[in-house]
């Protein structure tokens, strides 16, 4: 852990340590973006399924 901070000391002085920052927060950016794209995928084929068998379901006689 004390490695971790002594290297996030180190990237804050130098001039690449705002480039891992940028780096960083496009990439929890991102991150957050996929979550909520795949959060809404799984609420539209949890839809089409209930959907699918119901259908199924009324076939049946």
């Amino acid at each position: 852990m004390a490695w971790l901070k002594q290297q996030i000391r180190q990237l804050a002085v130098d001039c690449r340590g705002s480039v891992f920052v940028e780096y960083l927060l496009l990439l929890t950016i991102v991150g957050i973006g996929v979550i909520a794209g795949l959060a809404m995928v799984r609420g539209s084929l949890l839809n089409e399924l209930l959907e699918l068998a119901e259908a199924i379901t009324n076939l049946t006689p």
